[in-house]
C-alpha cells in the first residue's frame, strides 16, 4: 500500500479535510501502518494486504477491540474495510516515555489486568491454528516441526481444556505495545483470543526475548498478581513455553512460506 492513496480512500469514511497528512510508521514483519493526522484527529491506519496465512478473522477482532476501548485499555476501534485489508483506530498520543523498557514484574501486571477482564472472545483453538500454519508452510509427516507439533497435540488439548485457567489472552504482548503503564493501555490484539493464561505469560516472556532469570521473575510476579502458588505458576509456563517455541516455529515457517509465494 503507497500512503499517496490513504487519504483519497478514507477521506469520506473519515471526514478528512484537505489538510490531512499521512506518514509511515515503524511496524512488524507483516503488517504495514500508518499515521494519519486531520486536525486534531489522530488515526493509525493498518494494511494487512501481506497477510495471507494467519487465518484471523478481522471482523471479529474489529468488534473484540470495540468492548475492549470501552474498557479504556485498547485503542478505539473506527473503520475496516470491506475486503478486512484495511483497518483504522484512533491514534494514541500519550505514550510512556520508554514504552519499550519494562520490567518482567510490570509486564506481568499487565498480563494479570488483562487476564481478568470480563470479556468473553472466541477461543484461540490452538491446534487448528497449528494445522492452518502446518497447510500454509507445507509441512508434512517426517519433517521435523511437523512432528514436534504432532507430539505436543495431547499437551496442547489439555491445556485448552483447562476451565480454570481459561481467560482472554492478549497473545503478542510485546513489550512496546504497552504504550501506558498506569491504566494500562495496550495496542495490537489482533491475536487475542480465549485460552490458556500459562501460554499468553509465556508467550510474553519468548516475544520480549527473555532470560531464564526474566522469565522466573516474570512468572513469580505474576503468581502475587492473581493469587496463585508460584510453583505451579513457574511449572505451567515452564510447560507453556515449549508450546509457545513450536507455535512461533509454525508461524515463522508459514510466513516464509507465504513471502515465498507472494515471489
Amino acid at each position: 500500500m503507497k500512503p499517496e492513496t490513504i487519504i483519497p480512500l478514507l477521506k469520506e469514511a473519515l471526514n478528512l479535510s484537505d489538510s490531512a497528512t499521512v506518514e509511515r510508521h515503524p511496524a512488524g514483519l507483516v503488517n504495514q501502518v500508518y499515521h494519519l493526522k486531520d486536525g486534531t484527529r489522530g488515526f493509525a491506519v493498518k494494511w494487512v494486504g501481506e497477510d495471507a496465512f494467519s487465518g484471523i478473522d478481522r471482523f471479529h477482532q474489529f468488534v473484540l477491540q470495540q468492548q475492549l476501548a470501552e474498557r479504556g485499555i485498547a485503542p478505539k476501534p473506527v473503520w475496516l474495510s470491506d475486503d478486512e485489508l484495511i483497518w483504522v483506530e484512533q491514534w494514541e498520543e500519550k505514550a510512556d516515555p520508554h514504552p519499550s523498557i519494562r520490567s518482567p514484574e510490570a509486564l506481568a501486571s499487565v498480563l494479570a489486568r488483562v487476564h481478568r477482564l470480563p470479556i468473553t472472545a472466541r477461543p484461540l483453538n490452538l491446534f487448528s491454528r497449528w494445522l492452518h500454519y502446518i497447510y500454509a508452510a507445507g509441512l508434512k509427516e517426517g519433517d521435523s516441526l511437523y512432528d514436534q507439533a504432532i507430539q505436543l497435540r495431547a499437551s496442547l488439548v489439555k491445556s485448552e481444556g483447562n476451565t480454570d485457567d481459561y481467560v482472554l489472552c492478549h497473545n503478542d504482548l510485546l513489550a512496546h505495545h504497552v504504550v501506558r503503564d498506569s491504566t494500562p493501555f495496550i495496542v495490537d490484539w489482533e491475536y487475542s483470543a480465549m485460552g490458556n493464561r500459562y501460554f499468553d505469560v509465556a508467550g510474553c516472556a519468548k516475544i520480549n526475548a527473555m532470560s531464564e532469570v526474566q522469565t522466573q521473575a516474570l512468572a513469580i510476579a505474576y503468581a502475587k498478581e492473581v493469587g496463585k502458588d508460584e510453583g505451579e505458576v513457574l511449572s505451567q509456563v515452564q510447560l507453556h513455553m515449549e508450546i509457545v517455541n513450536v507455535t512461533n516455529d509454525l508461524w515463522q515457517a508459514a510466513l516464509e512460506a507465504n513471502k515465498q509465494t507472494a515471489g
